[in-house]
């Protein structure tokens, strides 16, 4: 099962753990999101920062389905935003864990099992999810090094990012979010089909097209990457 609300459920039960209690709020939080000690603390930030719209979207979502009563499943959104409130950066991160109490945990977790049964999400393999981030991180790396035209390699590192960004957001952002990459980077064959064409003309355009499919086929949007591969080949022709 995933969803937003099995994911904030995750990431709100892993900060519940009594040995995070005294770390410094940052620490707790690198902790609960499973970063290594050397990422930047602005990056880790940002990532609270996401970890802080699932309520909105649980909200949002559990919304469209009026057979699912909002004043008996959405009533934990008080005492979470109070929780929430209650992260300051310069204190402890159990400013902010011992204000969730089980019985918000459990409310949270009424919302996940409803999503689930209402609109599941895609089931992802989290082996296939590491190695296509290690392809594109190694492409992102060569591209950079590379003598492309600016706005070549502009445009091959921003979409890069996005599916790099992505899949490192997935514990919090899910198959949604990876799903959104990939509409933005195949988006661009119609908004911006000429720089698109000379990308995949360049020598990095296939192995991009190939990170891209691969995406699209462990979200299950097409049978195999090269059907893929070859439909976005024939448009850009």
């Amino acid at each position: 099962m995933s969803n937003p609300a099995q994911r904030l459920h995750k990431i709100l039960t892993r900060s519940k753990q009594k040995d995070l209690q005294h770390k410094q709020m940052l620490v707790g939080w690198r902790a609960v999101l499973s970063l290594a000690d050397d990422v930047d603390d602005l990056i880790v930030i940002s990532k609270i920062g996401k970890v802080f719209t699932l309520p909105s979207i649980i909200t949002t979502q559990i919304r469209r389905f009026p057979d699912i009563p909002e004043e008996l499943f959405l009533g934990w959104r008080k005492d979470l935003s109070s929780a929430f409130r209650g992260i300051h950066f310069n204190t402890s991160f159990g400013e902010f864990s011992t204000r969730l109490p089980d019985s918000l945990l459990t409310a949270i977790s009424f919302c996940a099992h409803e999503l689930h049964r209402c609109m599941p999400e895609k089931d992802v393999a989290r082996e296939e999810l590491k190695a296509i981030r290690e392809s594109a991180w190694a492409l992102y790396e060569e591209i950079l090094k590379s003598d492309l035209p600016p706005n070549l390699a502009r445009y091959l590192l921003d979409y890069l990012y996005l599916v790099i960004e992505a899949i490192d957001d997935f514990e919090i952002t899910g198959a949604a979010g990876l799903e959104r990459s990939l509409n933005a980077v195949v988006g661009t064959v119609a908004t911006d089909t000429t720089t698109a064409k000379q990308a995949s003309a360049s020598p990095f355009g296939e192995r991009f097209w190939g990170v891209v499919t691969k995406v699209a086929v462990l979200l299950k949007l097409g049978k195999t990457a090269l059907e893929l591969e070859e439909g976005v080949r024939k448009f850009l022709q």
